[in-house]
């Protein structure tokens, strides 16, 4: 009966959002994620999966699978690629977990979500899943190494890992971004708090991957742009679309609790800079970009 009540209120307490600058966090869990959960937040999953699936040629992930049974997906969020896996797999399980319950609600039969802690330990048995996917999980992890160790333990022998982080970082081309800019002084901001919560892990990967038995590494990396300045034809439908989400959302969303709760910034002179710098990106003058 105990186990029952406890579950309940598991259920029931996911549900009682924290809400913290205008915007809602999950509850399951509370502080860990400095990102959002709200509609808003939602919205930007679905626009950035949209746009991972762009940088990638239309594929949900470059691992060459052979009919997998199990699949694991570690901060699934809305759960959009789980689904997808779904329907290209119906003969695998796909699992999707996350700290917040945001997942759609029809999903194919084959599919199924959970709202966990990837950083506890797992309750699967050993040697179980034949493929485990983890895409924009920086900023939620602070022990990257215990992570990647459970995702070995659990993977089937020649079972196989994917990690898809962006670079949390910018650089620019030439001289577009003048150090007397709103946005330089966001981005040299940004630089000093994000190392904070380990935001940009990518470059460190290859090295804890090595600590472990895996094989086969392949660290790859994709330039996108923040705008469509480009001359590529596809960098430039990338760039426009990400300039687009960034300036309707994803700035806001990574700066907002980084700046507040990291870097002691009130939420006022947080929302003047930040209007600022989509001012100055507006113009199409400053030649930004990352790596996917």
């Amino acid at each position: 009966m105990s186990v029952i009540r406890d579950t309940i209120t598991l259920r029931s307490s996911i549900f009682d959002y924290e809400y913290e600058n205008g915007r809602r966090y999950h509850a399951y869990k509370p502080g860990i994620y400095l990102l959002p959960n709200d509609d808003r937040e939602q919205e930007r999953l679905e626009s950035t999966y949209h746009i991972w699936n762009l940088v990638l040629g239309g594929n949900l992930c470059l691992s060459e699978l052979s009919n997998p049974r199990r699949i694991l997906d570690i901060g699934t969020g809305t759960g959009s690629w789980a689904m997808d896996m779904g329907d290209q797999y119906p003969n695998a399980e796909i699992i999707g977990t996350d700290l917040s319950p945001i997942q759609h609600e029809e999903v194919p039969s084959n599919v199924r979500f959970e709202i966990d802690d990837c950083r506890d330990p797992w309750l699967y048995e050993e040697d179980y899943f034949d493929f485990i996917h983890i895409r924009t999980l920086a900023g939620a992890i602070q022990n990257w190494p215990r992570l990647l160790e459970q995702c070995y333990r659990h993977l089937k022998p020649g079972g196989k890992l994917e990690i898809s982080e962006g670079r949390a970082n910018f650089w620019w081309k030439n001289d577009t971004v003048p150090e007397d800019s709103y946005t330089y002084r966001w981005l040299k901001e940004w630089r000093r708090l994000a190392p904070q919560v380990q935001f940009d892990i990518f470059p460190f990967l290859p090295d804890m991957l090595r600590e472990l038995p895996f094989t086969g590494l392949r660290p790859l990396e994709k330039l996108v742009p923040l705008g469509p300045w480009p001359h590529d034809k596809k960098l430039k439908e990338i760039g426009g679309e990400f300039l687009s989400l960034f300036l309707d959302n994803t700035l806001e969303a990574f700066t907002l609790a980084l700046f507040t709760r990291t870097g002691g910034w009130k939420q006022l002179e947080l929302e003047v800079l930040l209007a600022h710098v989509r001012q100055e990106l507006m113009t199409g003058k400053m030649h930004l970009y990352t790596f996917w």
